[in-house]
């Protein structure tokens, strides 16, 4: 009897750790391949696939459709769960395999229509685009197929990936020109705002922060209409910056890349590849895993990069219910019936789906539905067909000059991005790619009257009425999600979302020397220099003399505004900045106060004195300075003087990393990890207060970096933030992070002699006999 206890109590024991490590052996095999021959239905000729230390895969491939095929091969093999998750998550369909937790994301996402907008789309689309997509497809679905068994997140949540289909491409194309949208989009917050503080609110918004340079400086008719007839012989936030042959060492122009995306989940947002076919393609840079083709890099011609531009695309309009029917609205063309429709949405463990009744209008979904009103969201991205977007984004991958970029840029439907431009002729350049409503001079941020006919817009401006530059005489041209135009200078306004602060600090970096490397644009994607601490350091140091420490007001005039993770006054700067809005608002918003972080800039650069004072106080009327000094010293009293480093951290978790058994099993999460940097430093940290953890973490930061030198077209360099895989057993889980986070380069060369003789591995697609 004893010795049968035993033999069970150790099997107890031992049976977990079996689980254990059989468990990780078994999921191994999930693992993409990155060498050897597979004979596989939907490639028409051999396919070679290279690959280098980094995991980084250059595609040969004889026909644009086995490209696009090995492509979503690829994608898959390495990103399946990430495209997995966006794809339920753009189409509403989350509910289905993590439960009530994500039936409010569904109702959301069914209501903006991106599931409808992308099946409706594919009637749009163009043969040439219609075949790519299917290609690409059929190159997901065919590893699905191969792989017998999928990544470990399929696994453990028991799903299986449905079949893709061209319309998940599409709805997954729209939704990524709304996401910049949904991040810049305040206007709610604005009205909320101007409730408690005044319609004044209104007015500081639309007031230009004139110490902050635009992006295109006031351009002549003349100059542009000379431009648009040139005969051309010869790209969350982020940072793109061109430079001519006339300020670079090399002769040749430079251009520079690093858009700031999330960087706090695994995997990161990009999968780093080159396309080459015998049909013409040659392309190397970054793609979107869920949609083919590189979308910001290089074609040995031109290189093309975005930013977001900010411009406000989204408008909200109050529409009067009739009061003859209540499913018209009242609007200029007179009473106009909603669309009525049902959604049903599936729920993990329930029988039966869930029905919810939605409306929408011409204009936009109904989001806010009231007794005698309706509040429909009207946005640009209604307007576009998805089907579009995705030509011009294949179209762009074989572009070689500045004419032609600017007219496929330009019709990439509601991207609101600023696109930048260079080539191997030595041109460089910039375009505003976004659409920009025809208005008449209205308060965009206000809740507009759906019933009024100037409130509404008219159209889209064409073409050769939209901002761009070619070929500056300054010799380089800058975008960190900044003004676009000088308002006094422009014909029409650009009403948006602008920061203000990298371009002051790029703009200052361009402007110190006469001649630029590739190692300067190096050290300016990694300048720690704050544009937000040399704006407002002055008045954090006279805070500091209100409350008579001298010697703290001296080491803020002395410090040069480097937010590095040692750093005492970076992190004292950072907390003041964080908390500032409540002495300046507390007294107006009460226990609200962190919502006015949305106008500070805007309060503090006009001196908006009725807001600054203090209500509380009675008589006593407070300044600028009495407010810093008063969140100075609550910052001093409650965190003391860490280094920034202490206080800042970078914690990068996987979607299944919130169950610890499961992180520990699998290795999914890294960090906490200091880091410096914040939103005015061009080595951006968009970070968030967690007041529980007492400490910031970054949300978000340069999601990649590249740096093209057209003199050695082959000495490209370009890294992502984490790593190319998605999948924890993979030896490329995280092999850039460490790399991102020292800022090192890596060298992805483009010629086929070059990417050969640095290959580490070579896969080959074949066709199945």
């Amino acid at each position: 009897m004893k010795r049968k206890l035993l033999i069970v109590l150790a099997a107890l024991l031992i049976a977990p750790i079996l689980i254990w490590f059989v468990g990780r052996f078994v999921l191994s095999f999930s693992v993409a391949d990155y060498s050897g021959e597979i004979a596989i239905s939907g490639v028409k000729n051999p396919v070679e696939i290279t690959f280098d230390e980094r995991g980084i895969p250059q595609i040969w491939a004889e026909t644009d459709d086995d490209l696009n095929f090995s492509l979503g091969w690829l994608h898959a093999s390495e990103r399946l769960f990430q495209m997995e998750l966006t794809r339920r998550y753009v189409r509403g369909e989350l509910s289905e395999a993590f439960g009530e937790a994500a039936y409010e994301v569904d109702k959301r996402q069914r209501r903006l229509r991106f599931k409808r907008i992308g099946r409706m789309a594919e009637a749009d689309l163009t043969p040439e685009t219609a075949q790519a997509l299917e290609s690409y497809c059929a190159g997901i679905n065919a590893w699905i197929e191969h792989k017998s068994i999928l990544p470990p997140e399929f696994v453990i949540l028991g799903i299986d990936p449905e079949p893709w289909k061209i319309k998940d491409c599409l709805s997954i194309a729209s939704y990524q020109t709304w996401y910049a949208h949904s991040l810049m989009d305040r206007e709610p917050e604005f009205r909320a705002l101007a409730d408690s503080l005044g319609e004044a609110v209104f007015e500081k918004l639309h007031q230009p922060q004139n110490w902050s340079p635009a992006t295109v400086p006031p351009i002549s008719e003349d100059a542009m209409f000379s431009a648009i007839n040139y005969d051309f012989r010869m790209t969350v936030a982020s940072n793109s910056w061109v430079i001519a042959p006339q300020k670079s060492a090399s002769g040749a122009a430079i251009h520079s890349s690093d858009p700031h995306l999330e960087v706090r989940r695994v995997p990161g947002f990009w999968y780093l590849a080159g396309l080459h076919s015998a049909q013409g393609t040659d392309v190397l840079g970054v793609t979107v895993p869920g949609i083919p083709g590189v979308v910001m890099g290089h074609n040995g011609k031109i290189a093309f990069a975005f930013t977001v531009a900010s411009v406000d695309v989204i408008d909200y309009y109050r529409f009067t219910r009739d009061p003859q029917d209540s499913l018209k609205i009242i609007t200029p063309e007179g009473s106009v019936a909603l669309e009525v429709f049902e959604e049903k949405i599936p729920v993990k463990d329930e029988s039966r789906s869930r029905s919810e009744t939605m409306f929408a209008t011409p204009f936009g979904p109904v989001i806010d539905m009231q007794k005698d009103h309706v509040v429909v969201i009207r946005w640009a991205g209604w307007d576009f067909s998805p089907a579009k977007m995705m030509a011009s984004s294949l179209e762009l991958q074989n572009a070689d000059n500045f004419a032609d970029f600017r007219k496929i840029v330009t019709n990439f439907g509601a991207l609101d991005v600023n696109w930048t431009y260079s080539d191997i002729r030595g041109n460089i350049g910039y375009q505003l790619g976004a659409p920009i409503p025809v208005r008449n001079d209205i308060n965009t941020y206000a809740l507009l009257n759906g019933a009024d006919s100037v409130q509404h817009w008219s159209g889209y401006h064409p073409l050769e009425e939209t901002p761009y530059v070619f070929n500056p005489p300054s010799g380089w041209a800058a975008t960190c999600n900044n003004r676009i135009v000088s308002e006094s200078e422009w014909p029409y306004p650009l009403p948006g979302f602008y920061d203000p602060y990298r371009i002051t600090r790029a703009t200052q970096l361009l402007q110190e020397k006469q001649q630029f490397s590739v190692e300067d644009c190096f050290a300016m994607q990694m300048d720690d220099i704050s544009g937000v601490a040399m704006r407002w350091k002055q008045l954090m140091a006279d805070g500091a003399r209100t409350l008579n420490n001298t010697e703290l007001a001296a080491e803020i005039d002395n410090w040069n505004g480097a937010m590095t993770a040692d750093s005492k006054t970076a992190a004292t700067f950072r907390l003041w900045w964080e908390f500032l809005p409540k002495p300046v608002f507390e007294d107006e918003l009460g226990d609200g106060w962190k919502t006015g972080k949305r106008i500070l800039e805007e309060t503090l650069s006009d001196g908006w004195a009725t807001v600054i004072d203090d209500k509380r106080t009675g008589d006593k009327v407070e300044n600028m300075a009495d407010v810093s000094g008063s969140a100075l010293q609550y910052v001093l009293d409650t965190f003391g003087r860490p280094a920034y480093g202490e206080i800042n951290k970078l914690v990068i978790d996987h979607p299944l990393g919130v169950v610890s058994i499961l992180d520990t099993w699998l290795g999914l999460n890294r960090g906490p990890y200091p880091i410096g940097g914040d939103n005015g430093t061009l080595n951006a940290n968009f970070n968030f207060w967690i007041a529980d953890e007492q400490e910031f973490h970054c949300a978000a930061a340069p999601s990649m970096r590249f740096v093209l030198d057209w003199a050695d077209v082959d000495g490209f360099t370009i890294n992502g933030n984490l790593g190319q895989s998605g999948n924890p057993f993979s030896p490329h889980y995280d092999d850039f992070l460490k790399m991102w986070q020292e800022g090192k380069r890596w060298n992805v060369p483009f010629s086929r002699e070059k990417v050969f003789a640095r290959k580490t591995s070579l896969l080959k697609l074949l066709p199945e006999k």
